[in-house]
């Protein structure tokens, strides 16, 4: 796009001229038509001229939400000045440090009388219009600045941005022409003098020639009283800041107006159902410094949902999404959003260094740094995934708020929300607080709670919960109709103070345990039969009560317990259960337990027969687990080697936000797709451990007919929570897969097991290897006491293997560690191997473990191992422990010696006790939410990971011989990839 030889003054002139007597500004007490509003801005031009103001000047605008505003600053203009439009309700320190800011000796003033400061003259603009004037010849160039607008910074002081004259040109006629602006329109002045959104309404109508209406206070922030004002005038163009918009749409449904369009900006926009409305809902996004607005969006119902689209950019604007090096991040990664093009400011007004900061050169090219997350979709649209400084750190996890901001209003009972951050005097027990404006404001709280808690734990990690919901009937608003953050942790604060807890009396063991509660919690909101983790505990708090448990009570607990035994009540009947004991009790789990749980559905048969094609050549997939880290990468590589529909069940509340939840993982672990293939894939709202997966039933009819083969990836995976947690999702959903096995077509199964279904066994076989077709059984007595996740994938492998003697075809694949992808170094957040790599960097040691493996291998050596071997007929009945052979199975000091041997890395090897000491007692260390895997006697006095010292030598020649001439090579841990891994997971740059 050419650079633009007109201004909005000339546009303006021609309508002027054109349309001399149409209506220009109306508000509650004056009506002017252009001819008039000509006339009396050329009279206040006149003046400023006589005053002595140059071309280039500012002049500061004084003024309300009236026709001498709009008269004022095309006063300005045409003296080849610059106009500073200055809220009249701002503090009066706030408008005296504009005024100082812009050096002006002279203001203009919508008030009869202002005073702004001693050494500023204010003149008011009702005195100017009356004096004759003839018609003023300046023409300020498209380079000349228009107007400073001063918005507020991270700081807190406001800071001008100083916009030229093309670059408002180019956005208002844009517009004008994509959205049918014409002298036919009727638009409103909606939004505050201080937010640059209002110069966008006011140009756009002047330069159409349209008549312009100025909505009073009262009407702004009524919506039944505003669509009733848009009906009464005529109004076919509007503006609506972003959290009027569910309002206005609702009362739009029902009554009848002549709009054409309604426009929005300032935030996220929550999911909206458009299907009522006849007219069309524009979304835009730009920051000030980029003249307004930078990407556009036309919003449907089919798209409002996650996830949220910004749309393609507006009027030759260029958009990039970069990374800190402002190098481009690939299609579906989140970056900075980045704007180029005839949009951008010229700068900050006094501030080079800012401006230096902030509008940066690449390439030759301008580029403004927005500060905002975001990435491509995609069908090339943008995601606006929230601020740079609202992405934190919650327990060493990184946390964008906007995520769970977009999850909470994917939840029908939701009808605003807003999340913030609480900054206790600790840094490492920051929390998450979510407000709340609710659809129903008569449904109890309480059940309400618990209802957005469960909805929320299915689709966010425990660190992203929200400890805190408070229900409000508003959100607080700032003056440019933006999210009050600071009023919200006033709230906040107010409401842990308000509102005790009702009285409860405690005596004993529990009221020692709710000393602690509250003391860890930060406040007393709770009785004894509320769940820790339902009242603003988390995993790393857990570990934090154990230890004071012990500190405070004398008495052994483990992490597990606080998962088992949530509240006050249970959790001391369990310690006084204890107490005395002549050794800590260890958590073992019942052999018989286990034993009872591996049992087949009712009526269970596989006497149907199938066809060894299901498996050479599939058609129909079924994939669970396709949002987890070797789920997704197994999605990726099923639709390069087959020609299948894939079909992907993903625990979610409603199809959208399944998609969004296949889309978030495609980003996060840097998946890339073709579109062709993203049209082979189907996602379903599920919930595998549910019958017939939660699914409609003509759905599950149909998948049961349909689907050739089952890959189940899909399993639970935690590192603390007990068998009672893990056994719904794994054991019972795994029960569920056997039934949909067996029902309609018959389907072959290929069960993603583990490694760990072997535990520490060897400390009870002593046996040094264990080969793939050995039984599991064995290992029984080392399973019991190991975790809870091993302890629901061995009964998985059990149920699994029951099935198979009765006659599902099945393949088991017992995955090794997937450390991270070769290509691109990405690992998954929730394992813990990264978070150990990050604690040995950091203190220079690892510990001094004799031969632990944990069958550290790649995933995408593992997903093209699982694709290849599944194809082939021959692998039925068969296990596959997919780990290295033993001369490349690397142990935890061979991979340390990698890192020293390609890096130049120097680790101390100390003993375990020792290295444990280093960051035991840091809540603040990567670690330690995972402590008692590291610290809690499990059995022979060691921890789980001393026991998997010494452990077995993994056969894997069933593997070898399968993948025999397929080309697909153990990987070696080489320089390249470890770089990479480095790199992207652990925040290292190496040479």
């Amino acid at each position: 796009m050419g650079a633009t030889t007109s201004t909005v003054l000339d546009h303006f002139h021609g309508q002027a001229n054109q349309h001399a007597r149409a209506l220009a500004v109306i508000d509650r007490q004056t009506t002017l038509t252009y001819e008039e509003l000509d006339r009396q801005s050329d009279a206040v031009a006149a003046y400023l001229i006589e005053k002595g103001i140059q071309p280039g000047d500012l002049v500061p605008l004084l003024a309300d939400r009236s026709a001498a505003l709009i008269v004022g600053l095309l006063g300005i203009a045409k003296a080849g000045a610059a106009y500073v439009p200055i809220d009249m309700s701002y503090p009066a320190q706030r408008k005296q440090f504009i005024v100082a800011q812009t050096g002006a000796s002279l203001a203009l003033t919508t008030s009869r009388t202002a005073y702004v400061a001693d050494d500023c003259e204010c003149a008011s603009i009702h005195e100017l219009v009356t004096a004759p004037a003839s018609p003023i010849s300046i023409r300020p160039s498209p380079q000349q600045i228009a107007y400073v607008i001063f918005t507020s910074g991270t700081t807190g002081v406001p800071k001008g941005v100083v916009i030229e004259h093309q670059s408002l040109e180019n956005i208002v006629a844009w517009h004008n022409r994509e959205f049918s602006v014409t002298p036919d329109s009727r638009l409103t002045l909606m939004a505050k003098i201080g937010f640059d959104v209002s110069q966008w309404e006011i140009w756009s109508a002047l330069c159409a020639g349209a008549p312009l209406y100025l909505l009073d206070e009262e009407t702004r922030i009524d919506t039944s009283a505003l669509v009733a004002f848009y009906g009464r005038n005529g109004i076919t163009h509007a503006f609506v800041p972003t959290v009027m918009v569910a309002d206005v749409v609702a009362v739009t449904s029902r009554v009848q107006t002549a709009l054409q369009y309604l426009f929005t900006a300032g935030e996220k926009l929550s999911p909206v159902d458009t299907d009522c409305i006849t007219y069309a809902l524009i979304d835009y996004y730009g920051p000030t410094e980029a003249t307004i607005f930078a990407t556009v969006h036309r919003v449907v119902s089919a798209t409002c949902k996650s996830p949220s689209s910004i749309g393609v950019p507006v009027a030759g604007a260029d958009v990039v999404i970069l990374d800190d090096a402002l190098a481009d991040v690939a299609v579906g990664e989140v970056g900075e959003l980045c704007i180029a093009g005839p949009g951008l400011a010229r700068g900050y007004l006094n501030d080079e260094a800012l401006t230096n900061k902030k509008f940066v050169t690449r390439d030759k090219t301008r580029l403004y740094r927005s500060g905002d997350l975001a990435r491509f979709l995609p069908d090339g649209s943008l995601q606006f995934l929230g601020r740079r400084d609202e992405q934190i750190k919650i327990r060493g996890n990184r946390v964008e708020l906007g995520e769970i901001e977009a999850q909470l209003l994917l939840l029908p009972q939701i009808k605003k929300a807003s999340v913030i951050v609480t900054t206790p005097d600790d840094p490492a027990r920051k929390e998450i607080a979510a407000f709340l404006v609710v659809n129903d404001d008569q449904v109890p709280v309480d059940g309400l709670v618990v209802s957005i808690k469960n909805a929320l734990k299915a689709m966010l990690p425990d660190y992203m919960l929200p400890a805190h919901y408070l229900f409000v009937s508003a959100i607080p608003l700032t003056a440019n109709g933006k999210i009050d953050k600071q009023a919200l942790l006033q709230l906040h604060a107010e409401k842990l103070v308000d509102t005790p807890a009702e009285a409860v009396v405690y005596h004993g063991r529990q009221l020692m345990l709710a000393g602690i509660f509250r003391e860890l919690l930060g406040h007393g909101d709770f009785g004894p039969d509320d769940s820790f983790f339902d009242i603003g505990g988390h995993s790393l708090l857990a570990a934090e009560l154990i230890a004071a448990i012990s500190d405070k009570l004398g008495v052994k607990a483990y992490i597990r317990d606080i998962y088992e035994y949530p509240s006050i009540a249970t959790l001391t009947a369990e310690l006084e259960r204890r107490e005395g004991a002549a050794a800590p009790v260890i958590d073992g789990e019942p052999i018989r337990a286990l034993l009872d749980d591996v049992y087949l559905p009712a009526d269970v048969s596989f006497k149907q027969g199938f066809h060894t094609g299901q498996i050479t050549t599939p058609r129909q997939i079924l994939l669970t687990g396709v949002t987890g880290f070797v789920g997704i990468h197994l999605l990726q590589e099923l639709l390069g080697t087959t020609d299948a529909t894939i079909h992907c069940p993903i625990r979610s509340h409603d199809q959208e936000h399944a998609h969004a939840r296949l889309v978030e993982s495609l980003s996060k672990y840097d998946v890339r797709l073709d579109q062709a293939d993203v049209g082979r894939v189907r996602v379903y709202a599920a919930d595998l451990a549910e019958p017939e997966f939660g699914l409609a039933s003509h759905d599950y009819r149909y998948l049961c007919n349909t689907v050739d083969i089952i890959y189940h990836s899909a399993s639970a995976v935690n590192f603390i929570q007990p068998y009672s947690y893990m056994r719904k999702d794994n054991v019972q959903g795994l029960r569920e897969i056997v039934g949909f096995a067996a029902t309609g077509k018959l389907k072959p199964l290929a069960l993603l097991s583990t490694i760990s279904v072997y535990s520490w066994g060897h400390l009870h076989t002593h046996k040094r290897v264990m080969r793939e077709d050995d039984d599991i059984d064995q290992n029984l007595p080392a399973v019991i006491t190991d975790i809870g996740y091993v302890r629901s994938k061995w009964v998985m492998e059990k149920i699994a293997d029951l099935a198979a003697n009765h006659g599902l075809p099945l393949m088991t694949f017992r995955l090794g560690y997937a450390t991270f992808h070769s290509k691109t170094g990405v690992c998954a957040s929730y394992q813990w191997w990264s978070r150990l790599v990050k604690t040995c960097i950091a203190n220079g040691t690892v510990p001094d473990l004799h031969d632990l493996r944990e069958g550290l291998t790649t995933v995408d050596y593992m997903v093209r191992a699982i694709a290849h071997i599944s194809r082939n007929p021959e692998a039925l009945g068969k296990k596959f422990n997919l780990i290295h052979s033993d001369s490349n199975n690397l142990t935890l000091l061979t991979f340390f010696k990698k890192l020293e041997s390609h890096f130049g890395f120097h680790f101390k090897a100390i003993p375990y006790a020792d290295w444990r000491g280093q960051w035991e007692h840091d809540a603040g260390a990567p670690l330690y939410p995972l402590l008692s895997l590291f610290k809690d006697v499990m059995c022979d006095g060691q921890s789980t990971v001393e026991l998997y010292q010494n452990t077995y030598q993994w056969d894997c020649s069933n593997v070898t011989e399968f993948l025999q001439g397929s080309g697909i090579a153990e990987p070696t841990f080489d320089r390249e990839a470890l770089q990479r891994y480095l790199e992207r997971s652990i925040g290292l740059t190496v040479a």
